[in-house]
């Protein structure tokens, strides 16, 4: 058997490899291929949900963020109101 890929032949794929692998190992390859790709679907799910996530947490934060700088706003012009009243006394 000649080959350094995954799942060709007997010890290569992990385990004793069976009949299908010692019997010629281009299944062996080919499950040991389509492995990887499911594994690799699944890294991308994963990456894919994260980041949904953090977008989503970015705009709420952003919202939050407008939020409060319209509360600032008030109460900034809500002191202006005060000095105003409070100059005009004297």
């Amino acid at each position: 058997m000649s080959g350094s890929g995954s799942g060709i032949g007997v010890g290569h794929g992990g385990g004793s490899g069976g009949s299908v692998r010692e019997a010629g190992g281009s299944l062996g390859a080919l499950g040991a291929t389509r492995e990887e790709e499911y594994f690799r679907r699944q890294q991308k799910e994963q990456l894919d949900n994260l980041r949904s996530k953090l977008e989503s947490h970015m705009t709420q934060r952003q919202k939050e963020i407008q939020d409060h700088e319209k509360v600032l706003e008030q109460h900034q012009q809500r002191l202006k109101e005060i000095e105003n009243g409070h100059n005009s006394e004297k």
